[in-house]
C-alpha cells in the first residue's frame, strides 16, 4: 500500500529513516528539475538537490504542517539556490530545458526542413536568453507556475509573498518575456 506524504513524515519523525528515503525518492526528480532550471547547470543542480534533502531531513521537526511538505521542500530548494547564487555569482542562471545544450538530443522531424530546424533552435536560444534577462522574482514565479505546474497559492506559500504579488509577477514576467522575445526574433 502506498503511504501518503503525511504518513511517511510521521514515521520519519519517529526515527524511521527509510520513510524519509521514500519521500526523497518521490520528490527528488521534481526538486532536481526545479533546481536545474533555476541554476542552469546539471552538476550544480545535483549538489543543490542533495543539499535540499539533507537540510529537509535535518529540519524535519520544524515542519509544522505535514500537509504542506511539498511547499516546504520547494522553499528549502529555492533558498539553497539563492544562497549558492549569492556565494557564486558566476553561475549560469535558469535553463528552460532539462539538459545542457551540448547534451541535447536532436529529434529529427521528417516534415521540417533544415532551415525550419535551425529557426526553431534559434527561437529556443532566444527564449533562454530572454528568460535569463528577466528579474529573478519574475523568473522564479514563471518557473514554478509554467515548468513545475504549481498553483498560485503554492507559489505564494513557497515564496512567502501575497497571492496578488505572485500573480502580478507572473503577468509582468510574461509581458516582459514577450517584449524581450520580440526584440530578439
Amino acid at each position: 500500500m502506498n503511504q501518503s506524504d503525511e504518513q511517511l513524515l510521521a514515521l520519519a519523525l519517529g526515527g524511521d529513516g527509510a520513510c524519509f528515503g521514500e519521500l526523497t525518492q518521490r520528490w527528488q526528480r521534481k526538486i532536481f528539475t526545479f533546481v536545474c532550471r533555476y541554476v542552469g547547470n546539471v552538476e550544480e543542480a545535483r549538489d543543490l538537490t542533495q543539499d535540499t534533502f539533507t537540510k529537509a531531513y535535518q529540519n524535519l521537526d520544524r515542519l509544522t504542517d505535514p500537509s504542506r511538505f511539498s511547499s516546504w521542500l520547494y522553499k528549502i530548494a529555492l533558498n539553497e539556490c539563492r544562497m549558492r547564487f549569492r556565494r557564486h555569482r558566476h553561475i549560469n542562471h535558469v535553463a528552460l530545458d532539462d539538459t545542457n545544450e551540448s547534451e541535447a538530443i536532436e529529434i529529427v522531424d521528417d516534415s521540417t526542413t533544415p532551415e525550419q530546424n535551425l529557426a526553431e533552435k534559434e527561437r529556443a536560444s532566444a527564449l533562454r536568453a530572454a528568460f535569463g534577462a528577466l528579474p529573478e522574482e519574475q523568473r522564479v514565479v514563471i518557473l514554478m507556475k509554467e515548468y513545475q505546474d504549481l498553483k498560485f497559492h503554492e507559489i505564494s506559500e513557497i515564496m512567502n509573498i501575497p497571492l496578488s504579488t505572485v500573480k502580478s509577477r507572473m503577468y509582468l514576467g510574461l509581458k516582459t518575456l514577450k517584449r524581450l522575445m520580440e526584440k530578439r526574433i
